[in-house]
């Protein structure tokens, strides 16, 4: 609590609310109310002294004496009136005149031009040059001449009526002591006056220091700036808030051909712009500028010898301290090989996507124009055998089964290929896939044979992926454990592993098993271990299970004991991207459905 009183105390005597409210960057305004403040305070102490002076040697009272009372008064109470009103110039002023005002009374009292206490002048002339500029200090120096002029022409005149100590001591004791007082407190305003200017000429020149030393870094920071951008491979330019540009580095030249005296003073798109330069783009920069906001972009900029350059250009807006718009920082980069490999893949991807959409629809003519001929023979050797089948002897009858098995085996591969073709190209969205319940509903259309059997072992996961893929990878995974099985009970093991970002599924069977010199063979189209005549199969559905597989990201591979198991593995990721897929084709049957016979067609699965 005391120490809150005495710092309030001291705020109050030496003004300091009227220090604060001053800016802190004004350095000479800051120094000029330090000098002040000394001067004030030091006045005011030798006023109130000589106040006391003349009271106790001339031992009276009358009106000068009361004037001088006043000027002081005056003195203090413009010292402290100066935190409430802060018209400081105002407040020079009534301090140095009042100082000038009370050293002329006092000279009546002190023999006149014989006065001491002219010493002072130097000091209130010294004061004013400092406070108040170079003016108001030479009118003040002519006020005090004259002053001095005046009391010379007055003590030699009217010497009867001025004061003198020495009329009232004889001895020269009281002379001595005005002298010396005198002299002392004069010594003392000169020495607080130059003591405030050396300290203030120490700032100054500690202030310059540091913003040398400043300027020196920042420099050094110029130069490191400098190096960078002159050196980049980029494009760089600095532009006044109106757009002419101020500097460019050399990469500008590099990169358009012009030279960097060419852009200076004038707006990038007086060179740069041309036919084929986005106005779109040109309008989302005016835009982004008139809200004070960056801009990134691509442009299609000229070169000096007339050929177009892409650039990735950034535009950076700097403002100033009153927040209006500065400068724009450009910085381009020259894109040109990348958009015309961009145009050339647009290109290539419309190539192919038109050459893929002949394929497919290819596939379906061709597979159309293959399986109505064999339609057709199937159909007549249906209708052979209702014509003359109680004539067919064993062999031809033999013969006509074997055709018809080849006229089957024939529309599934055509068949085969086509899902095989169309296995990486129909896209459907991602969702949520429960695998438990993908598996329960392949498992449905077993249920019916009691010698197949489905273990699921541990927990099954939930992924966010195509359903209908990794269904197809599933019924086909299921239904070839099955289909080549040889044992009369069939058991089929489910199961999964936590990979990381991948599960790892196993579809393990108890079938014949696999020997190792075919692990890669049964993924292939058409490729299948045993004689076709003797078991009847594509070859197909494994080649589709690791096409799919393959296009989600993940991995299939087989581990198997001959005559014990075979096991196929294959890796899934937890969530598949949802990646652009450029060409998904699915062409509709419907147009090739309506010739196909309605009757009498064998059935092929």
């Amino acid at each position: 609590m005391k120490n809150n009183f005495t710092q309030e105390l001291l705020d109050f005597i030496l003004i300091r609310k009227a220090q604060r409210s001053m800016a802190t960057d004004d350095l000479a305004a800051r120094q000029q109310f330090n000098l002040f403040r000394t001067l004030s305070l030091t006045t005011v102490l030798i006023s109130i002294s000589i106040n006391v002076q003349i009271i106790s040697v001339m031992g009276g009272f009358d009106w000068m004496t009361a004037s001088c009372i006043l000027l002081t008064t005056i003195l203090i109470a413009n010292y402290f009136l100066l935190n409430a009103h802060l018209n400081y110039r105002l407040a020079y002023w009534v301090s140095l005149l009042s100082n000038i005002l009370v050293l002329h009374l006092v000279t009546y009292y002190t023999g006149g031009i014989r006065n001491s206490g002219m010493m002072y002048l130097g000091g209130i002339i010294l004061a004013t040059f400092m406070l108040l500029g170079n003016k108001a200090g030479k009118a003040m120096t002519v006020l005090s001449i004259l002053n001095i002029i005046a009391f010379y022409f007055y003590s030699n005149t009217y010497g009867q009526h001025v004061r003198n100590i020495v009329d009232t001591d004889p001895e020269g004791f009281m002379l001595n002591l005005d002298y010396m007082i005198t002299y002392t407190t004069a010594t003392l305003l000169i020495y607080s006056l130059s003591n405030n200017l050396l300290s203030s000429k120490n700032i100054v020149i500690a202030k310059v220091v540091e913003a040398k030393d400043d300027l020196e870094r920042k420099n050094e920071e110029l130069k490191k700036l400098s190096l960078v951008a002159s050196s980049t491979d980029n494009m760089v330019m600095i532009a006044r808030a109106t757009g002419e540009v101020e500097w460019a580095n050399t990469g500008f030249s590099r990169l358009t051909g012009y030279a960097v005296e060419e852009i200076v003073g004038k707006k990038p798109g007086a060179l740069l712009y041309g036919s084929a330069t986005s106005r779109e783009t040109i309008a989302e920069f005016d835009e982004k500028l008139n809200h004070k906001q960056s801009f990134s972009g691509e442009i299609q900029l000229y070169h000096r010898n007339g050929n177009t350059i892409w650039f990735q250009v950034n535009v950076s807006p700097s403002f100033d301290e009153f927040g209006a718009l500065d400068r724009l920082v450009y910085v381009a980069s020259d894109i040109t090989e990348r958009k015309m490999a961009e145009k050339k893949m647009a290109e290539y991807y419309s190539y192919l996507e038109k050459a893929n959409k002949e394929l497919d629809k290819f596939a379906y003519v061709v597979s159309h124009d293959l399986k109505a001929p064999l339609r057709a023979i199937s159909n007549l050797s249906v209708w052979i055998e209702e014509d003359i089948g109680d004539k067919f002897t064993e062999d031809t009858r033999e013969h006509f089964k074997m055709l018809k098995g080849r006229v089957m085996r024939m529309e599934s591969l055509i068949q085969g290929i086509l899902d095989y073709s169309r296995a990486d190209r129909v896209k459907s969205p991602n969702s949520r896939v429960d695998v438990a319940e993908i598996i329960e509903d392949s498992s449905q259309n077993y249920l019916q044979d009691e010698n197949i059997h489905f273990e699921i072992h541990g927990k099954l996961p939930v992924l966010f992926t195509e359903k209908m893929k990794f269904q197809q990878v599933v019924n086909n995974l299921i239904s070839n454990a099955i289909k080549h099985n040889d044992k009369q009970d069939v058991h089929i093991k489910i199961s999964c592993q936590d990979s990381g970002n991948d599960y790892t599924f196993c579809f393990e069977d108890n079938g014949p098993g696999i020997e190792s010199q075919f692990y890669e063979k049964i993924f292939v189209i058409f490729q299948t271990l045993k004689a076709r005549d003797t078991f009847e199969s594509t070859g197909v559905g494994l080649a589709i299970v690791k096409k799919i597989i393959d296009e989600a990201g993940g991995k299939i591979w087989v581990e198997s004991e001959p005559g014990k198991f075979s096991r196929f593995l294959f890796r899934w990721p937890k969530q598949s991207s949802e990646t652009f897929k450029p060409f998904q084709f699915s062409v509709q049957q419907d147009a090739y459905k309506k010739s196909e016979p309605s009757k009498n067609v064998s059935s092929v699965a």
